[in-house]
Formats: C-alpha cells, structure tokens, sequence
C-alpha cells in the first residue's frame, strides 16, 4: 500500500488493527453488515472475503506476552517482525512506517526488527522470498541467536508439536502450537 515501487508486490491479504475492544467489535459488526462472509477464524483473527475486496484479516485485540496487537499504531507496528511490514494506513494520503521501511522495500530487503518465534519467523523469510525478497546472512543469523536463548521447555514443546503435527491435532493443541509460534 505505501511502497515506492513502481509495480509494488501485491498483498494477498490485509490486516486490520484496532485502538481498543468497542472499535474492533463496531468494525466487525460494519464489515458483516456489509456483506463480508467469515472464512476462518482464530485466537489472533477472523479472516473474512467481502466482494470486490482482498481478504481481510480482522486482527482481534490482543496484548498477550510480547504481542501488541491493540492500541496506538506506533505500538503496534513495533510488533512487527520485518521493516518492510511496518507500515500502517493514517488516511488515504498518510501513512506510518518504520525508518528503514522506504529504503527496504525499494531494494526488496528482509530486515529483522522483532522476533517472537525464530520458526515462525523463518517461515514468513521464506513467505517472503517466494515473492522476491532477499534475507542478508547477518539476519538470518538472529534467528539462531534467538533460538540458542531459547529454554529447553519451549523448544521441547514445539519439538513435540511438530512431530506430532502429521498427526491429527485438536483445536486445543493447534491454538497452543500457534500461541508458541506468535506469542512470546
């Protein structure tokens, strides 16, 4: 939505943040008065096709260990993993971004700003190289670095998950897999 780009690479989806509870539920309700059919939902989010549109990510409001996903924009940007998602719409002429945002998204760079699960972060590199970004090595080598400060119980548990994730999970066990990978 804001990069400099002449041909930007195009978002399958957008996320919506709300400042507080009442405004998400008015913008839930407003977007299901609209018309908007709900495709999935989660702990974190109610994914939602309204026609004419691209999907929607209503992002539920959340402030749970390290994840902001409520509140004042600057916060919730912050939150985010690289610098060239950290951009958020003001107005349809302003927006907010992350210093690094212009400067990255121009040269299709991956740089990481936050990181609240070095797996969930490897696979959205990966996300994100499939559309033609690149990943410097000194990036990359933050992911181990967080991984290696990790503790045994959290690598344990996601070591546990995964094995067991061809398996059937319950809805139970997935929320808590997905809370290890975005929560901290």
């Amino acid at each position: 939505m804001a990069s400099p780009k002449q041909r930007p690479i195009k978002a399958k989806d957008v996320d919506i943040f709300s400042k507080d509870v009442e405004s998400y539920n008015q913008l839930l309700k407003k977007l299901i008065d609209m018309g908007s059919t709900i495709i999935h939902e989660n702990n974190i989010s109610v994914t939602m096709k309204l026609n004419g549109y691209p999907t929607l990510q209503l992002i539920k409001p959340v402030e749970e260990g390290a994840i902001v996903a409520v509140g004042k924009m600057e916060d919730i940007l912050n939150n985010f993993d690289f610098t060239v998602v950290r951009c958020g719409l003001i107005s349809s002429t302003e927006i907010m971004a992350d210093i690094d945002f212009l400067k990255d998204e121009k040269k299709l760079i991956l740089r990481i700003k936050n990181i609240h699960c070095p797996i969930s972060s490897m696979l959205r590199c990966m996300k994100y190289s499939r559309k033609g970004y690149c990943i410097k090595p000194m990036e990359v080598l933050k992911l181990f670095a967080d991984w290696d400060n990790r503790n045994d119980e959290y690598k344990e548990r996601l070591y546990d998950f995964f094995e067991r994730s061809s398996d059937h999970l319950s809805r139970k066990e997935i929320d808590e897999l997905e809370a290890l990978l975005w929560i901290d």
